[in-house]
C-alpha cells in the first residue's frame, strides 16, 4: 500500500475538528482549549512521525510469523475471512488495551493518550510513540492463525479510525446502539480520573467485550479527565517518556531485587513497600478543581499559532512525501518538526530556554539554505501541484520565514529586559 488508510482519511480528521471547535464556540460549550489542542497534536505527529521508522518493522515481524507458522491459508479474497479478521482485532485490542492500563510497562506507554484535560476530537490524534510496539505482541496470533499482512494491517486501520469519533463531549448516550458498538459516552468514562471511572471500558469498536468480561460501566454524571497525577507541562517530549522515567526511578530506588523487577509488570500507581504507600485514585472535588493553564503574553501565542502551523504543514510534507524524499532530507525534516513542536511548548511555559532554542532553531535553518542544495523539483508529487518555479524558490521562502520570525522572537525577548530572567514553569506530574 503506498498510504495507510489513517493518512488517507487525515483531512476528515481535521475537518471534523473544525466543526466540533466550531461548535464549541458558538454553542459556548468549553470543549477547546488553545494550549492543550495544540499539546494533543503536537503528540499525534511525533508518533506519526516516529512511526515511518516503526511500522515497517512490526509489519515485518507480522509477516515473518504469518510465513513460518501461519496455520490456515486465508485468501485476500475472503470476505468471511475479512469479518472474522476485524472481529478478532478487535478482541486483541481489548487486551492489549486492557494490559496498557493494568500493567506499568505498557500503561507507560499508552500514558500520553489519557493526559489531556479536556477531552475532543483532538485527544483522539494524541498517542504514545512506543504503543504500536508493545501492541504488537497482541496480534501476532492472528499471523499465526493465517490472517495475510496485508488484511491485517487494513482491519486494524478501520478499527483505529472508528474510534476516532469516540473522542467527543457533542454526542450524547445512544441507546440500543451501545450495546454491541463502543461509543464516546462509554469512552468518556475510559478517559475520566474519577476513581469509578478508572481502569473501564476498553473496547475498541466493539462495546461486547467489556460486558463480557466485566470491565463495562456506564457513563453517569461527565467524568473529570485526564490522569491520576495529572501532566504540569506542555513539553511533547515530557509527556511521551515521563513514566518510562518513573518507573526507571522506581526500579533503581528501591533495595529489593524483586522489586526492582516487579515495578514494571505491577499495575500504575503501585511501589515497593521500601518507598512509600502505593497511588489510591483520590475522589476530586469538583468544586475547587482546576485544569492546568500557563499564561502566556500575546506576542508570543500570536508567534505559537504561527510557527505550530508551518510545523503542521511541514509534517503534512513529511508523511505525504516521505517515501520520495532522499534519506536525509527526510530524516532532516522529521528533526525539524519535532524541534519546532518542542519548542512550542517550552514557549507555553516561558522558558527562556525554549525560547532561545527555537531562536537557534531559526538561525540553523537559514544557514542551512547557504550550505546544503536544497531540491525539491525531483518529487514527482510536488511537481505535478506546483510549478517548478515556485519548488526552485521554496528553500528562499524557507529562509525568509526564518530570518523574520528570528527578529520578532528575538525582539521580544530583548524587549522582556531581563534576557535570561523570564519566569517559567517547571515540567512535572503533581
Amino acid at each position: 500500500m503506498e498510504k495507510n488508510i489513517i493518512e488517507l482519511i487525515t483531512p476528515v480528521f481535521f475537518v471534523l475538528v473544525v466543526v466540533e471547535l466550531l461548535y464549541s464556540v458558538f454553542g459556548d460549550k468549553p470543549f477547546y482549549r488553545f494550549k492543550d489542542s495544540i499539546n494533543n497534536l503536537s503528540a499525534g505527529i511525533f508518533m506519526q512521525i516516529f512511526t515511518v521508522f516503526i511500522t515497517l518493522g512490526l509489519m515485518a515481524v507480522y509477516t515473518w510469523v504469518y510465513a513460518k507458522f501461519g496455520i490456515l491459508n486465508i485468501s485476500n479474497d475472503s470476505w468471511i475471512g475479512w469479518v472474522f479478521c476485524f472481529v478478532l482485532a478487535d478482541f486483541f485490542y481489548y487486551w492489549y488495551h486492557r494490559f496498557g492500563h493494568e500493567i506499568n510497562i505498557f500503561w507507560a506507554s499508552h500514558v500520553a493518550h489519557h493526559q489531556s484535560e479536556d477531552y475532543n476530537f483532538t485527544v483522539a490524534l494524541r498517542q504514545g510513540v512506543t504503543q504500536n510496539t508493545f501492541s504488537l505482541p497482541f496480534y501476532l496470533p492472528l499471523a499465526l492463525m493465517g490472517f495475510p499482512p496485508i488484511m491485517f494491517l487494513l482491519c486494524i486501520q478501520i478499527n483505529f479510525a472508528y474510534q476516532f469519533w469516540l473522542h467527543t463531549r457533542a454526542i450524547p448516550k445512544l441507546g440500543i446502539f451501545e450495546w454491541v458498538f463502543n461509543t464516546p459516552s462509554q469512552h468518556r468514562v475510559h478517559h475520566g480520573r474519577d476513581p469509578k471511572y478508572i481502569d473501564k471500558n476498553y473496547a475498541g469498536t466493539f462495546a461486547i467485550w467489556d460486558r463480557m468480561f466485566g470491565s463495562y460501566k456506564e457513563e453517569e454524571e461527565e467524568p473529570i479527565f485526564g490522569i491520576v497525577k495529572p501532566m504540569q507541562t506542555w513539553s511533547p517530549l515530557w509527556t511521551q517518556f515521563h513514566y518510562f522515567e518513573e518507573l526507571f526511578l522506581l526500579s533503581w530506588k528501591t533495595k529489593y531485587w524483586k522489586d526492582k523487577f516487579l515495578v514494571w509488570i505491577k499495575p500504575p500507581g503501585w511501589k515497593p513497600k521500601d518507598l512509600g504507600e502505593s497511588v489510591v485514585p483520590p475522589e476530586i472535588d469538583r468544586s475547587t478543581y482546576q485544569k492546568f493553564n500557563t499564561h502566556i503574553p500575546y506576542t508570543l501565542l500570536a508567534y505559537s499559532i504561527t510557527q505550530f502551523f508551518f510545523g503542521l504543514g511541514a509534517s503534512m510534507v513529511y508523511l505525504e512525501f516521505k517515501k520520495e524524499l532522499p534519506l536525509l532530507e527526510m530524516i532532516a525534516l522529521g528533526f525539524y518538526v519535532l524541534w519546532t513542536l518542542w519548542n512550542i511548548g517550552a514557549i507555553f511555559e516561558l522558558k527562556t530556554s525554549g525560547i532561545v532554542s527555537e531562536l537557534i532553531r531559526l538561525a540553523s535553518i537559514a544557514a542551512l539554505t547557504y550550505v546544503y542544495p536544497f531540491d525539491f523539483t525531483h518529487v514527482e508529487k510536488l511537481t505535478a501541484v506546483l510549478p517548478v518555479e515556485t519548488l526552485q524558490y521554496l528553500p528562499e521562502l524557507m529562509k525568509q520565514v526564518a530570518l523574520i520570525s528570528f527578529f520578532v522572537l528575538g525582539g521580544f525577548l530583548v524587549s522582556q529586559k531581563r534576557f535570561f530572567s523570564i519566569k517559567g514553569y517547571t515540567p512535572k506530574t503533581v
